[in-house]
């Protein structure tokens, strides 16, 4: 039996909005391997964001079941459900959340934190590699936009996880960018994880195995 890097079954996902209760995710059911990228495609408010929260064990689905490397989600304690996603899942949000204060590379080095991990090299690695090494001392708040979205990926990337996910990855990158981004998640996946990235962009994934998320149905 194959055991997925990361696996959805029947999920469903109800979200109270204060005058309603809307259904936002409606029995989808996913899997990703190690080494594929998956492109899950539609407009803005379709639930995209929900589908990575919910993959990444950062929200818990109304019925339905999320594995993570074979483990079900719903079945553990909070804490051992945020240490695995800690560890084994690395986000790069719409947004990218960097600490406006904070220097590049003290961005990157987050994830190490709780741990007291001295990572300080890998997250040099990671900048290089990204193409922002020389930024790595500069505050957060001065980076440009593409600027940004690589260090959030260097930072998702610190504690090597088995399952990147990453939500409208190329809403701040010019066409340039777009093809270096879709060369790296490429690159990314072939190492051997699995990489799951939510976007309306068809300039993104564009040989990716594309999904459609319709009123919270996934259709091929």
């Amino acid at each position: 039996m194959t055991t997925f890097a990361l696996s959805l079954r029947d999920v469903i996902k109800r979200v109270d909005d204060g005058a309603s209760r809307r259904t936002v995710l409606d029995g989808v059911s996913l899997d990703v391997e190690s080494g594929e990228v998956v492109a899950v495609r539609g407009p803005s408010g379709s639930g995209k964001t929900t589908l990575l929260a919910v993959a990444g064990g950062m929200l818990l689905p109304t019925s339905g079941e999320v594995s993570l490397k074979g483990e079900p989600l719903s079945r553990m304690r909070d804490s051992h459900r945020t240490d695995l996603r800690r560890r084994h899942v690395g986000f790069v949000f719409q947004d990218v959340q960097l600490i406006e204060g904070m220097t590049a590379i003290e961005n990157v080095l987050l994830p190490a934190v709780p741990d007291g991990l001295d990572m300080k090299s890998r997250a040099a690695a990671l900048l290089e590699r990204f193409g922002v090494a020389a930024l790595a001392k500069t505050i957060a708040r001065k980076l440009s936009g593409g600027e940004r979205q690589r260090v959030a990926l260097a930072r998702a990337m610190l504690l090597d996880p088995a399952v990147l996910l990453l939500d409208e990855p190329s809403a701040h990158l010019d066409d340039e960018r777009v093809r270096w981004l879709d060369a790296e998640l490429e690159a990314l996946a072939k190492d051997g994880r699995a990489v799951l990235v939510a976007t309306h962009d068809p300039r993104i994934c564009s040989r990716a195995r594309g999904l459609s998320l319709d009123h919270g149905k996934l259709v091929s």
